[in-house]
């Protein structure tokens, strides 16, 4: 029996060996020059922050970078309006899309509008001609598409197996042309 006592009297100190040993192993590890962990922690902690900090000025520096390229650009001057109106009054066959390009030249080869114009004069003329072919309508490709007009002689004139195929090519090409 005295053996199961002395068994009992070391698992009761065994939990308070345990609470102190945590106190003591801070103690012991500022004694021998190591950092505690909650030491470690905050260094990590700051570390972290050091870094979200360096992320966010150089997501700003990209922001104002980002806004400086899409501020607009300088206002036309008085001069320049007058000379793009007068450019316009003068050549009325340009459409809006052929100026803007005739412009963006003219602004990227730092010449005056006349000379842009006269520089792009073919491409002016290529993109005419495209635009002209595009707008023609195509012939249709199938005879079926083709309207067949019967007159009244030709349609008395039909047997009545004609007039049933007839009928029957008539709802096949109205079917067909409303998708069904």
């Amino acid at each position: 029996m005295e053996e199961k006592i002395e068994e009992e009297e070391t698992s009761e100190e065994t939990p308070k060996e345990e609470e102190t040993s945590e106190e003591t192993k801070e103690e012991v590890a500022e004694s021998e020059g190591k950092e505690p962990d909650w030491k470690a922690k905050a260094d990590a902690m700051y570390g972290k922050y050091k870094e979200a900090k360096e992320t966010i000025e150089e997501l700003e520096g990209r922001i104002s970078e980002l806004e400086e390229k899409t501020k607009p650009k300088k206002e036309i001057s008085q001069d320049e309006w007058k000379g793009k109106v007068d450019f316009l009054i003068e050549h009325k066959d340009y459409s809006e899309e052929e100026f803007n390009h005739i412009s963006t030249a003219a602004k990227e080869f730092d010449i005056s509008l006349d000379e842009a114009a006269l520089l792009e004069e073919d491409y002016i003329q290529y993109r005419r001609e495209k635009v002209a072919k595009e707008k023609k309508i195509p012939a249709p490709s199938s005879p079926s598409l083709e309207s067949k007009e019967l007159t009244s002689e030709e349609i008395g004139k039909m047997s009545e197996e004609e007039h049933r195929r007839l009928w029957e090519e008539d709802l096949k090409s109205r079917e067909g042309g409303e998708g069904v």
